[in-house]
Order: structure tokens, then C-alpha cells, then sequence
């Protein structure tokens, strides 16, 4: 039976219900990735207490959110699987597929983030997010997380086609989200030296843009890659 020809959204809202209803199932899957959020905003509390730098606070919190984004991105999924993944091809579209897994990351990153933020200003304080420069910064984690969704999703795709698991996820991920953490990490710095969000708003356009190209690159290349 071959694969359908027109695009559907109606599969990709599928698809994407499809993976919340087997991870609810598995619900110790994301329990523990809440845990492992607030216990490595924990860990970096124990470290510094609640009277850490602008530099220290800024650092700590794009380090926990990058080991998360990787933690969230390695869970294997069941449709990685071979025979699932032969049986997807004569049911849906490689680009329903792979923007449904897109959509899904996108929204587990979003909660995330906001869990990672949550914890740090309860944890850490607030002290050097004054004159709503909480927000700003809660914007940023928020599209870094899109942004880092984005890129380790693909990563995560082409290892499961490629049968190498996490592992290959891991080398060619670091490099490539070096880009999203100088970003971040600038947006960052700014925002807590005293800059206001309008100041140093070039910086969260461009992890946007960066989370909008990348998408776009992951559903151009991802179809081609499908069937090999």
C-alpha cells in the first residue's frame, strides 16, 4: 500500500496524540524527566547557594537546560523501531512524521523550560531580574528549548534510521547546538548585567530565527532520508 500523497494535518495532529497517549501510559518516562529537571536545578542550588553571581546564575541555568533538552531528545520512541517505522511508510508522509515528532518536542521542551525557570527563581532568586527582565529571560529559555527541540530531533531521527542510537545523537548534537548556546548565553549575560529586553532583543530573534531554520531544514532534509 503505497504511502498517501497529500499532506494532512489531520495525520500529524494524529501522530501527535498518538505519542502523548503512549507516553501518559509510560508515565515514569516523564516523571523522570521532571526529576532529573529539578534535581539538577537542585544540584546547582547546593553548589552556589541562593546568593550566586549574575555570571554563575546566568551559566547555571542554560547548562541544566541544555542536559535536559539532550535527557528529553535520547528516550528511544516506539515508532523507531524498524518494523514500525516499515509499517509508517505506507500510512503516513516522512513530513507529517517528522513535524509531528517536531510538535511534540516542541510542546515537552516548552514545559520544561518553564519547570527549569520555576525552579531556578524559587531556588536561586530572582535578585538579578529586576524591571521585568524575568520575562525576557523566560522568552529566551523558551525558544532556546524550541531551538534545541528543533536541531535534536532531527539528530535523534537520523540515528534511529541510522540504527546507532543516543550515542550518534550525542557527537553530532554538541557541535551543532554550539550556535544556540552563544546565543542563549549572551541573551543571558545582557539581560542580567542590567540591559533591558529591548536593548539586547537581537539576540532572541535570532534563537528564533534559529529555531525557525532549523525546523525548516529538518522537514526539507527528512523525507529524503525516509526510505533509505
Amino acid at each position: 500500500m503505497p504511502a498517501p500523497r497529500a499532506f494532512s494535518f489531520q495525520r500529524v495532529a494524529f501522530l501527535v496524540q498518538h505519542t502523548l497517549r503512549v507516553e501518559f501510559r509510560q508515565g515514569h518516562a516523564l516523571i523522570g524527566l521532571l526529576l532529573f529537571a529539578l534535581s539538577s536545578v537542585y544540584a546547582a542550588f547546593q553548589s552556589v547557594g541562593d546568593d550566586a553571581g549574575a555570571e554563575s546564575w546566568n551559566a547555571l541555568i542554560w547548562i541544566v537546560l541544555i542536559f535536559t533538552a539532550f535527557n528529553a531528545m535520547a528516550r528511544p520512541h516506539a515508532d523507531d523501531r524498524p518494523e514500525n517505522r516499515q509499517y509508517l511508510t505506507h500510512i503516513v508522509r516522512p513530513l507529517e512524521w517528522m513535524l509531528a515528532r517536531t510538535l511534540y518536542h516542541w510542546a515537552l521542551m516548552t514545559v520544561l523550560a518553564a519547570l527549569v525557570f520555576a525552579a531556578f527563581s524559587l531556588f536561586l532568586g530572582t535578585d538579578h531580574l529586576v524591571g521585568g527582565r524575568g520575562w525576557w529571560l523566560f522568552a529566551g529559555l523558551e525558544l532556546a528549548g524550541w531551538a534545541l527541540a528543533s536541531c535534536l530531533t532531527l539528530l535523534a531521527a537520523i540515528a534511529a534510521l541510522a540504527g546507532a542510537g543516543f550515542g550518534l545523537t550525542a557527537v553530532m548534537g554538541l557541535p551543532l547546538i554550539v550556535p544556540i548556546v552563544l546565543v542563549a548565553t549572551r541573551f543571558g549575560n545582557d539581560l542580567l548585567s542590567g540591559l533591558s529586553g529591548e536593548e539586547t532583543v537581537e539576540n532572541l530573534l535570532f534563537l528564533g530565527a534559529l529555531a525557525g531554520g532549523i525546523t525548516a531544514f529538518g522537514l526539507v532534509l527528512f523525507p529524503y532520508l525516509w526510505r533509505d
